[in-house]
């Protein structure tokens, strides 16, 4: 499913997704936004994107300082409470490097107000981030040239400024000519900034001064380098003084990744070319019986040797699951409702308490789980942990009685298949939708039980079913599959390891057709009540799916992994079930 033309992000350890679920957590807090998502890197306030760009609050060098860490979450909490996005988009400047600047004097206002509190520890934080990043900046070969310094310098000034702290010695020395030269000029917009930094208004007039004199001296250090090859690497290092990565025009961009141009034009109503070739299959089916015993043969050995507590992990699954159901009443008990039957004892027995009567609840698994299973050709190198995985849940969700469904989805073919060819054949109008043949796969279906669903698992390692992938449409199809088992709770359960992906539907209208259809139908399902949930192999599936855990590239279907897609599965519910009865309420 990964594709080349698109970068995707990094594969992150257990430990880089934990302090992701911390900063997020920590940020949620101190703001009391429970709204607040993180998806990839970027914040979101529900579906609207809050750009927090600022570079010292960037640095993945700073990612295994804890004190950092928290820094950035504080930082980050600053500019949600104490910045009007608005006010601060309509006056923003046009020019790259005056906006990169300006963003960032109103990331240090925002700190600078949030460490005027009394919260010792908060300031600390800041404080700590922030000369981390300094130092990391200072011994950057960028220092090395009269470009790098005026920027850092600026940099320092300001923040001495707004926090009425002294610059740190070694870096004082650094830049004490540098700024001896440019203060003077910049006096009025510095005094302005300190004095107006409790209003936004009036301290932007002054930020978009400081940040357009400031352009103009870069561009005029520009023109003064003698070696074009020394700038551009400065230039190039920017990231590292201003973060270059401040989209103006999508600011508030309910979508990270891109808008698809054929999904606008479609009026967001996907489209699908021909259903003709489609098609719903018994993976079993496509495995001959023989080599189906030799994989489950195979697999069985490796299994074996995992020591999985299966009805451990059933017993863990059933208390997220697990519903109380009415189950008849409780007799002879002191409080509840009168017991009718029972009114002449109260008469001759004035003492006898035991004349309640109450309802009895018992645990019920009342949830219907189903795993959907990415069978795209980058899946191919993971399938064996991956089958271990899946049967792991499988046969413990069996032990818990819980129905129980697994399936996948792929193409019959690469580069759109007949479809496409009857696309080229005929009008080749613009912007047709889905070109390729799906083809959906069931490898376990909720009625059958899970000792032959597990054997026909098995079908995961046949190497030609893995194609390309269509993720919208397979999870409609999943979910439509899960609302007809009988349960008052349907859990889905995604295993993918990248984008949607398919040559001829993305060649045929636009890289992002596919990706905002999956968008579209995940945000559509979760109103409508189902609980998904996704596991990236190797791959951060946040900018899809809201709820979501990443497993290393080459995990191992021990103990551990079982510990966090457990607790995964179980925060998701949770999560759910919160929402609805806030949303009742």
């Amino acid at each position: 499913m990964s594709r080349a033309h698109h970068s995707e992000p990094a594969p992150f350890t257990r430990a880089q997704q934990r302090r992701r679920e911390l900063t997020l957590a920590t940020i949620r807090s101190e703001t009391g936004n429970s709204e607040l998502k993180l998806r990839g890197e970027h914040f979101y306030n529900g579906a609207v994107y809050m750009p927090i760009s600022a570079a010292h609050l960037q640095a993945d060098d700073l990612s295994h300082d804890a004190q950092a860490q928290r820094g950035r979450a504080d930082a980050i909490s600053s500019r949600l409470l104490f910045s009007d996005a608005d006010l601060y988009q309509s006056t923003m400047p046009a020019e790259s490097l005056a906006r990169m600047l300006f963003d960032l004097l109103e990331q240090f206002r925002t700190e600078a107000l949030f460490s005027d509190g009394s919260q010792l520890g908060t300031q600390q934080n800041i404080r700590h981030r922030f000369d981390a990043w300094s130092r990391l900046a200072l011994h950057a070969s960028l220092m090395e040239s009269k470009l790098g310094i005026l920027l850092f310098t600026v940099i320092q000034i300001v923040r001495s400024r707004l926090f009425s702290m002294p610059i740190d010695p070694e870096i004082e020395d650094l830049i004490e000519a540098t700024r001896a030269g440019i203060v003077p000029s910049l006096g009025t917009e510095l005094s302005g900034l300190r004095r107006n930094k409790y209003n936004q208004r009036d301290f932007g007039r002054h930020a978009l001064s400081l940040a357009e004199k400031v352009s103009d001296m870069v561009n005029e250090c520009q023109r003064d380098e003698d070696d074009e090859d020394k700038t551009h690497q400065i230039l190039s290092a920017f990231p590292l003084l201003l973060n270059a990565d401040i989209d103006t025009e999508n600011t508030y961009s309910s979508a990270t990744g891109g808008n698809s141009k054929s999904f606008v034009a479609h009026r967001h109503q996907y489209q699908i070319f021909s259903r003709e070739f489609d098609s719903e299959v018994e993976a079993c089916s496509l495995v001959r019986k023989v080599q189906l015993a030799e994989f489950r043969s195979h697999l069985d050995k490796r299994f074996a040797h995992l020591g999985l507590n299966l009805r451990e992990i059933a017993r863990r699954l059933l208390l997220c699951l697990n519903q109380q159901t009415r189950d008849g009443w409780q007799f002879e008990e002191e409080e509840g409702y009168i017991d009718g039957g029972r009114l002449p004892q109260v008469v001759s027995s004035p003492m006898e308490k035991r004349v309640f009567i109450k309802e009895h609840f018992v645990e019920r698994p009342d949830s219907a789980v189903t795993i959907l299973i990415d069978c795209s050709g980058s899946m191919k190198q993971h399938m064996e942990n991956i089958v271990h995985l899946v049967d792991g849940l499988v046969r413990a969700l069996g032990i818990a009685g819980v129905p129980t469904e697994v399936l996948g989805y792929t193409t019959h073919a690469w580069n759109g298949g007949r479809p496409y060819k009857q696309w080229l054949m005929t009008s080749r109008q613009a912007m047709p939708g889905r070109m390729n043949e799906v083809c959906h796969l069931i490898f376990k279906d909720a009625k059958t039980h899970w000792r032959q669903g597990s054997k026909n698992l098995a079908a995961l390692m046949k190497g030609d079913i893995f194609r390309e992938g269509i993720d919208g449409e397979a999870i409609e199809w999943a979910s439509a599959r899960s609302n007809q088992i009988d349960a008052s709770r349907h859990v889905l359960l995604v295993i993918s390891d990248g984008s949607p992906m398919d040559t001829a539907t993305n060649l045929t209208n636009d890289d992002f057709y596919l990706d905002n259809h999956l968008r579209q139908v995940i945000a559509q399902r979760e109103k409508q009540g189902d609980i998904i949930a996704a596991i990236g192999v190797g791959a951060d599936l946040s900018r899809f799916y809201p709820k979501n855990l990443t497993l290393n590239v080459d995990f191992e279907p021990d103990s551990a992994t079982f510990n966090d897609v457990i607790t995964h599965i179980t925060a998701s519910v949770r999560e759910t079930r919160v929402k609805r009865r806030n949303s009742q309420k």
